[in-house]
């Protein structure tokens, strides 16, 4: 694979995962892993950007929404930012914006801690 499906990246105290791909089946499942690691970690803070795919499916939002209510636990949150209109609009049907914050840049999500 030319590129991997996610990266992870740091900000101050936050912790920043870079969704590179759709997130189908496989990739759902990455993201699951990734976002249960860092927050079995001490890892308080993530924002997740999604502003480079077009899809998204129920595993993934389930696991966003898994992992922000994990951390809320734990005095910490969960945000998205770089929604195309048709994942907004998804988000938005499931009831995850009800949970999970999203933000039209990385920086405005950052500022939201």
């Amino acid at each position: 694979m030319a590129q991997e499906s996610m990266t992870t990246r740091e900000s101050a105290d936050v912790k920043i995962v870079d969704v590179n791909e759709d997130l189908g089946s496989y990739v759902a499942a990455d993201l699951r892993k990734t976002l249960d690691d860092l927050a079995s970690q001490k890892t308080q803070k993530i924002v997740v950007n999604l502003s480079q795919i077009q899809h998204i499916n129920s595993t993934a939002i389930g696991a966003l929404v898994g992992t922000a209510k994990k951390l809320r636990q734990k005095d910490g949150d969960l945000k998205v930012y770089g929604l195309a209109d048709n994942i907004r609009r998804t988000f938005d049907l499931v009831g995850a914006s009800s949970v999970i914050e999203s933000y039209n840049s990385e920086s405005s999500a950052l500022a939201a801690f």
